[in-house]
């Protein structure tokens, strides 16, 4: 038994709560031009691994 079931059965209330909260939270999806567009005043570069890093 995870907790999401255990909260699920003792205490319905909380658990529709706590739902709500996670489907209100999600994240943006930003494409690459969209990324570029917001950094283009800044110095930045692609590293080794591909992750984006600020150079200046």
């Amino acid at each position: 038994m995870n907790i999401g079931t255990f909260i699920k059965e003792n205490q319905p209330e909380s658990y529709k709560k706590l739902r709500d909260i996670a489907s209100r939270s999600k994240k943006e999806n930003l494409t690459e031009k969209d990324i570029k567009e917001l950094m283009h005043h800044s110095s930045y570069k692609r590293s080794r691994r591909g992750a984006i890093k600020q150079v200046r």
